[in-house]
């Protein structure tokens, strides 16, 4: 008995590119979203990790990124580069955002609350 490989049906999940599911989340599709967040999340995470050590605080930029991705999908331009890339680099760019938030509130210190005098 030989087996051989089915290819995908057209449209199958599986075989959709990043780039298919920016254009359907760019129409409103969750389910589009899901599988984009299901395709990427591990990479965006280590890329983030790479950032920033805190845990919490690169769970806080992963999901900082994919409120961006969905909220500008339509941003998204296959012509200027894969969307691999645009949520790579959306996702780098929050995380050294927060990285240079952190390191800016230690080397300034704690800020005396209001009302009180220094």
């Amino acid at each position: 008995m030989s087996t051989r490989r089915i290819p995908p049906l057209i449209g199958d999940a599986s075989s959709r590119t990043e780039d298919d599911l920016m254009v359907d989340i760019a129409s409103g599709s969750q389910t589009a979203f899901a599988q984009l967040y299901d395709l990427t999340c591990a990479r965006v995470f280590g890329l983030i990790l790479s950032v920033i050590e805190a845990r919490a605080s690169a769970e806080e930029v992963l999901q900082e990124t994919y409120v961006h991705i969905w909220a500008h999908a339509r941003e998204f331009a296959a012509y200027r580069g894969s969307a691999e890339t645009w949520i790579a680099e959306t996702a780098h760019r929050r995380a050294l955002e927060l990285s240079r938030a952190l390191e800016l509130s230690r080397a300034t210190g704690p800020t005396p609350e209001r009302g009180t005098t220094a």
